[in-house]
């Protein structure tokens, strides 16, 4: 009997495995034209030939100010238009979302590494729409994007708005700061090529496309008595959540690699902006205040933190979502004003 339970195991475990290795070999899964469509959503095609999702909202205006809003883990471009359109619309600016690589209906980039998403995804996103200077706010995961936009196009990025930012591992070893959650913790890209890393692509599967999205959003949730109380701040967040995976989850997979997650290609150290907003709440419970306390430091920016009992939503939510009261309300009064010479 103890023989048959071991022989058992051993062959659930080869076949979760191999269910795995089945999924990374199969990718991502034709855009959905239905799903699409009723995304309203663009496509542009990068240079290397891939497919970029992106949501463009706010003013109709070819010379308002643009305002790029990036997105983090388990999300899409729906979620920064969600947050942002009626923002754009009041502050008469026009505002882009774009879905990050094998996010919603973009397409995966096995290996990709955050330093080269500016040249590739964004360039193509803003040759399309035809824009010159811009301002970039990133949430979460989409703080490094934001970061290296402004390192790549220092003269063209004229804002640059950082909520619940996080910063690369080794700086966060050196600062000294609290890790991030995941950070040290999720293979790299070349790991998870291996035959032996099938499980892992199980595991995004049954996570984020098989159980509901009320449980992967748990952690936004979890001790956040204001998060759980605003229904709208919830469906926006696992509405969104639902369309990153509309192609499968081997993107959300891949994206997950620690070459791609947290450690970047570019030293944040060499970042500036005479127009930056930091703001990151006290009580962010998946990215330690410190990281943003040190970015708000280094870029001079304007800086808040109070914690609100909104954890890592708290600037996706609640009083942020006044326009005035807004982050691209802040980048737009802070490119007013004169520059000092």
């Amino acid at each position: 009997m103890v023989v048959f339970s071991i022989v058992s195991l051993i062959v659930l475990v080869v076949l979760f495995n191999f269910w795995g290795v089945r999924i990374r070999h199969q990718g991502m899964q034709p855009i959905p034209r239905d799903k699409f469509e009723a995304a309203q959503q663009r496509i542009v095609i990068t240079q290397d030939g891939r497919q970029v999702a992106y949501c463009v909202y706010g003013s109709d205006d070819p010379n308002a100010p643009v305002v790029i809003n990036m997105h983090g883990s388990g999300l899409e471009a729906g979620f920064e238009r969600a947050t942002y359109e009626a923002v754009c619309e009041a502050l008469e600016c026009r505002g882009i979302a774009i879905s990050l690589p094998g996010c919603g209906f973009s397409d995966e980039k096995p290996g990709r590494r955050v330093v080269d998403w500016p040249a590739e995804d964004l360039d193509a996103v803003l040759t399309a729409e035809r824009i010159g200077e811009f301002h970039i706010t990133g949430h979460s995961q989409g703080t490094p994007h934001a970061m290296a936009a402004a390192l790549h196009f220092q003269e063209r990025c004229i804002g640059l708005g950082l909520n619940a930012p996080l910063l690369p591992t080794v700086l966060c070893e050196e600062l000294g700061t609290g890790a991030t959650i995941g950070t040290g913790g999720t293979p790299t890209s070349s790991k998870l090529k291996q035959v032996t890393m099938g499980w892992y692509f199980s595991v995004f599967r049954i996570v984020f496309g098989v159980l509901p999205a009320s449980l992967a959003s748990m952690p936004i949730r979890k001790g956040f008595p204001k998060v759980n109380a605003d229904k709208a701040l919830i469906e926006r967040f696992e509405s969104s959540m639902r369309r990153s995976v509309v192609r499968g989850t081997t993107g959300a997979t891949w994206e997950s690699a620690q070459d791609t997650c947290f450690d970047w290609g570019f030293d944040v150290k060499n970042l500036q902006c005479t127009n930056a907003c930091v703001w990151h709440s006290d009580d962010d419970s998946a990215i330690p205040f410190e990281q943003g306390k040190w970015l708000a430091t280094h870029l001079s920016a304007d800086y808040k933190h109070e914690a609100e009992g909104y954890g890592h939503m708290t600037y996706c939510a609640g009083q942020y979502q006044i326009p005035e009261k807004s982050i691209v309300a802040a980048l737009l009064n802070g490119a007013a004003k004169p520059k000092q010479t």
